[in-house]
């Protein structure tokens, strides 16, 4: 149990210096930067399988205080296109985050201390904005923020696990109705890829991240749908064709 613990304590650690170096590596990029990064990453996203089959979409709501990829084109073509599109609304400080539908930018409302725009819980006639993990439909796509990738789809967030608790509710959800689990979509900076992320058995990984430059495929699933949207800029997964210590530990 010892070891375990310290195993936890090294691993704790390296998180928090991975966190540190990648937040001084987005402070350090310039607005009009980040802004042709992020044209590109949604120019990607648009133009690939996964987005256009999916007619159920979760899509996180960017923050800029964040230094998060803009994702105001990526939410207004899921609107244009008539896709179910749910966004993240945080309830508690216990990870706990559901995810209700948006029909429409009135829907969204700034939350403190970032200013990050979360939807409403009720629809304009007061009844409950519709959560994705109490309806009857699957969900397909989740494309979703982070703060450090790797090359295998590790994902290293920003500490709260919000997002791991989500998808691990999000994957029992479907697998009680046999549909597919969704997609897991990140996209990023360039300075938010480094040579290895640290994670420990709970952290989930992605299926693939979008870049400006590329589509890295780390999953099978990622490999299939995105590799054939992503143009020349596409890559494939690691040797061992898994999405890596992060995804397959979920």
């Amino acid at each position: 149990m010892a070891g375990a613990a310290q195993d936890g304590q090294t691993v704790d650690a390296q998180k928090r210096r991975v966190r540190e170096e990648v937040k001084a590596a987005l402070r350090a990029l310039s607005t009009e930067q980040m802004a042709a990064e992020s044209d590109a990453i949604a120019a990607r996203l648009l133009a690939s399988r996964a987005f256009a089959d999916a007619p159920h979409a979760v899509i996180y709501v960017h923050c800029a205080k964040l230094r998060e990829v803009d994702t105001t084109a990526v939410l207004q073509a899921a609107m244009d296109g008539h896709k179910r599109l749910y966004v993240p609304r945080v309830l508690d400080s216990d990870a706990n985050m559901h995810f209700l539908h948006l029909d429409g930018w009135q829907a969204l409302e700034a939350v403190p201390p970032f200013g990050i725009r979360e939807p409403r819980p009720t629809y304009q006639d007061g009844s409950p904005r519709q959560d994705v993990l109490l309806v009857d439909e699957p969900l397909e796509l989740v494309v979703m923020p982070g703060l450090a990738f790797d090359r295998t789809g590790r994902r290293l967030g920003r500490g709260g696990g919000y997002y791991d608790k989500f998808i691990e509710a999000a994957r029992a959800h479907a697998e009680a109705r046999g549909w597919a689990p969704p997609l897991l979509v990140a996209l990023a900076f360039g300075a938010q890829m480094v040579g290895e992320v640290p994670v420990q058995p709970h952290d989930v990984g992605v299926d693939a991240i979008i870049t400006a430059d590329e589509v890295i495929a780390c999953s099978p699933s990622g490999q299939a749908v995105l590799s054939s949207g992503g143009g020349a800029g596409s890559s494939g997964m690691d040797g061992s064709g898994s999405s890596g210590s992060g995804a397959s530990a979920t």
